[in-house]
């Protein structure tokens, strides 16, 4: 398989879940300004850019096969831990817990990022919820780096990608959002993926 459809599956793994959460605030009328949007998806790119020079210090220490033996065992578990999360959303083990302690706790349920019931996700509320979707991101970056994904282009491919897909599941909430709360096993199946790709 080509870098180039690593790249692409990479970047579908870590930012499709926007595509779910924009849909979900668009069903339930949260607001989300553009300016909103364009700051989580730089968060993201970000995280995935300062996770990755992590990564690259780590490939200094180790030889290039057991860095890349590492980081596909990584995305391995990354992707176990993140359908762990989904099954775990279905029986509710996360009710009444704290957002700003429990970030993941808006993966499951986007509406939390909207601490106060403003009907809007402002200021700090940003923040959060970019924080949430940026989870899946640090470690996928390390793991990224270390089996050779180029980090700056994936970085900004990212960025991209989430401001793309949290646009247009807020755009289509009302009518997609039902469908998309499935894409959050997406994730996890990927990065399952691409670590068996790289390990065989």
């Amino acid at each position: 398989m080509g870098i180039g459809m690593f790249i692409f599956l990479f970047v579908t793994a870590v930012s499709i879940d926007s595509f779910g959460i924009g849909c979900v605030l668009g069903l339930k009328k949260v607001g989300l300004t553009f300016k909103g949007v364009l700051l989580i998806s730089c968060v993201s790119g970000g995280m995935f850019l300062l996770s990755s020079y992590l990564g690259h210090i780590l490939t200094s220490i180790v030889s290039p096969e057991d860095a890349e033996r590492v980081g596909a065992l990584a995305l391995i578990g990354i992707g176990i831990y993140f359908l762990w999360q989904f099954f775990k959303k279905e029986k509710g083990d996360e009710e009444g817990q704290e957002p700003w302690l429990n970030p993941t706790k808006v993966l499951n349920d986007p509406v939390a990022a909207d601490v106060d019931r403003s009907g809007g996700i402002h200021g700090k509320e940003v923040w959060l919820l970019g924080a949430a979707l940026s989870l899946d991101t640090i470690g996928a970056g390390i793991s990224g780096a270390l089996i050779g994904i180029p980090t700056l282009f994936t970085a900004v491919m990212i960025t991209a990608a989430t401001f793309f897909m949290l646009s247009c599941g807020i755009l289509s909430g009302s009518k997609l959002s039902n469908k998309a709360e499935s894409l959050s096993i997406l994730p996890g199946v990927l990065l399952i993926v691409i670590g068996l790709i790289k390990l065989s």
